[in-house]
């Protein structure tokens, strides 16, 4: 696997008197997934022109991203060793980076032998380079999370529904089976659940309910959105936005 390029692909955003900006690095696939679509191996790297500040979020994102696989390797060294003949994509977006904060997620597909695909999510100071959980962005996280509790019971419920009416239509290829074993995932995605999954945007703030079901039942993963638009949420954001 060789590198490629790095290249600039986000307009700079000046925060606090800093410029921030998104680079890209990317690299060729594996020989293994050569052929194979999406055509896409990038990484995101921060450059705030403050060696300190980026280092602290492109180490971080590197590590926790490969699970802390290749801990003390450059981006460039983890990159080949962690991804050759297993990952066939990595793509990211940035969805905020103004007023000191960055939200940004990482998305991969590896495969095995089946191919599933992930998010990751990750959100940072710019002015500090700190690595920002969900109380650096809400007050009163007791209020917050009880809410968000509340709504993904509602979700869930609604999703136990839709495959109760499923497993009634006669048309459909589900039986008992499957569905026991599905609504025993969606027991075991509600109890593993963490509020610290979330990502910013423009307009609102996003916590992510991350229910991954094994393949065979993969098209049954529930569909929770919990999104909270900051002017409904005001008293209880730390952020400016």
């Amino acid at each position: 696997m060789k590198i490629l390029t790095t290249i600039l692909i986000f307009v700079k955003i000046t925060t606090f008197g800093q410029t921030i900006k998104v680079d890209t690095f990317r690299l060729e696939k594996g020989q293994q997934f050569k052929n194979t679509t999406p055509n896409k191996i990038i990484f995101p790297i921060i450059c705030s022109h403050n060696k300190k500040i980026d280092s602290l979020i492109n180490t971080d994102l590197k590590n926790r991203f490969t699970n802390n696989e290749y801990p003390t390797n450059n981006l460039e060294s983890t990159l080949i060793k962690w991804t050759q003949d297993r990952i066939t994509f990595i793509d990211f977006q940035v969805t905020y980076n103004q007023n000191g904060i960055l939200s940004i997620n990482v998305s991969a597909e590896g495969c095995g032998a089946y191919c599933s695909s992930w998010k990751e999510y990750f959100n940072y100071s710019t002015s500090s380079g700190k690595r920002l959980n969900i109380s650096d962005i809400i007050d009163d996280l007791v209020v917050f999370e009880k809410r968000v509790t509340e709504d993904r019971k509602k979700q869930y419920e609604a999703q136990r529904q839709e495959l109760k009416e499923t497993l009634k239509d006669k048309n459909s290829k589900m039986n008992d089976v499957t569905y026991n074993w599905v609504l025993e995932d969606y027991v075991s995605c509600e109890k593993n659940f963490s509020i610290e999954s979330f990502a910013i945007h423009h307009n609102h703030l996003e916590v992510i309910d991350n229910c991954d079901l094994p393949h065979a039942i993969r098209c049954y993963t529930p569909i929770i959105e919990l999104k909270y638009r900051f002017f409904i949420i005001e008293d209880k954001l730390k952020i400016k936005h």
